[in-house]
């Protein structure tokens, strides 16, 4: 009776799929994560220090490089997304996921980056500019929607899409960007 339990037991875990959110977080994880602050903490410090004390220059930097990192990431997302699912025919895999949840992080914190200098009397170039920035960190939670959500895999063709479309707003919205 208690073998049959076991083999039961060992059957459902075996057979369970992979919960959409239930992200594990691990010792590289922790690393990283903990590496990327101190990098930011540094990069913070050390803009404030050449901008003479002035918190504004330090956002407004600080909001220029995450746009260049959106794009970058952007780009390098979807080439692993088409190589992903189109050459090798494989479908999600956590460690992309935890990508696609880091680039869309960066993109929220462009935004309350963008929307911090305007609190504090900046203006963008254009007034599409705020629109276009919402549309950037918009882009990635539908796609991660109906990833997740997919009842047919694979689902990577989800996300060639999102990151697509992503890159295409994040170069409009480059072009809309702060007056000089």
């Amino acid at each position: 009776m208690a073998e049959s339990s076991v083999r039961s037991k060992k059957v459902y875990t075996q057979g369970t799929p992979e919960r959409p959110f239930s992200l594990k977080f691990t010792l590289i994880d922790g690393l990283l994560l903990v590496g990327t602050l101190i990098f930011l903490v540094v990069v913070l410090v050390y803009e404030y220090g050449q901008a003479g004390g002035s918190s504004y220059i330090v956002l407004k930097s600080v909001h220029f490089h995450l746009s260049r990192y959106g794009l970058i990431m952007s780009l390098v997302m979807l080439g692993t997304a088409f190589y992903v699912g189109i050459v090798r025919k494989n479908d999600v895999t956590p460690w992309f996921r935890r990508g696609t949840y880091v680039v869309f992080g960066s993109m929220v914190i462009q935004a309350l980056l963008g929307f911090a200098l305007m609190f504090m009397g900046g203006e963008p170039g254009a007034p599409e500019h705020i629109f276009y920035g919402i549309g950037t960190m918009l882009c990635l939670p539908f796609f991660i929607f109906v990833e997740v959500t997919a009842s047919k895999r694979p689902s990577m063709g989800s996300y060639i899409w999102g990151f697509f479309l992503m890159m295409g707003v994040i170069v409009r919205c480059l072009g809309t960007g702060p007056r000089a």
